[in-house]
C-alpha cells in the first residue's frame, strides 16, 4: 500500500514511487481503439500482421490513460490533485494485449503557485516498461496542479 501525498510541499524533485503492474486483456485493447482510436492493427490481429508492428498492439492513447488511471488510483496524489493541462507523452515501443507493465512515477519539477493560492505545480514522469524484458512502452511527463 502507497502512502498518500498530503500536500506538494511533501513532493521533491527525484522522489519516485513503483506502483505494481498492469495489463490491458485483449477485449478491453479492441474496445478502446473501436470507440477513441480505430486503426486496423488495435483492431483486427489477422490485418495487424501487415502493419509496422506485425501484430495486434495496445493504443498509446490506452496505455497512457491506464497508467494514469493506474496513478490516480493508487491514491498516491488522489487527495490532492486539483487537475493538470498537459502530458507529453512517447511511446518507444509497442506494448501487446494482457502484456503485465511495471508502471512507476517520478517527481520532475515542483512550483508554488505564484498567484498566492494554497496549491503548486508538479511535473510528474509516468513510464511503464514490459515486465518481461523491461523495455520502455511508455515515457510521459504530466502537469498536475496540486494541493498544498
Amino acid at each position: 500500500m502507497i502512502d498518500p501525498i498530503r500536500s506538494l510541499d511533501d513532493l521533491a524533485p527525484g522522489q519516485s514511487w513503483d506502483l505494481g503492474t498492469l495489463s490491458l486483456p485483449l477485449a478491453e485493447v479492441v474496445a478502446f481503439a473501436a470507440r477513441f482510436d480505430p486503426q486496423y492493427f488495435h483492431l483486427d490481429a489477422e490485418a495487424a500482421k501487415e502493419s509496422l508492428f506485425g501484430e495486434l498492439v495496445v493504443s498509446g492513447l490506452h496505455t497512457l490513460s491506464a497508467v494514469f488511471g493506474h496513478l490516480m488510483g493508487s491514491g498516491l496524489i488522489a487527495g490532492i490533485s486539483i487537475g493538470g493541462n498537459q502530458i507529453d507523452s512517447k511511446w518507444p515501443a509497442p506494448l501487446r494485449p494482457d502484456e503485465p507493465v511495471a508502471v512507476r512515477v517520478e517527481v520532475q519539477e515542483i512550483r508554488p503557485s505564484r498567484s498566492g493560492r494554497p496549491l503548486g505545480i508538479a511535473k510528474l514522469r509516468y513510464t511503464a516498461r514490459r515486465v518481461a524484458d523491461g523495455v520502455l512502452v511508455l515515457d510521459a511527463v504530466g502537469t498536475h496542479f496540486l494541493r498544498r
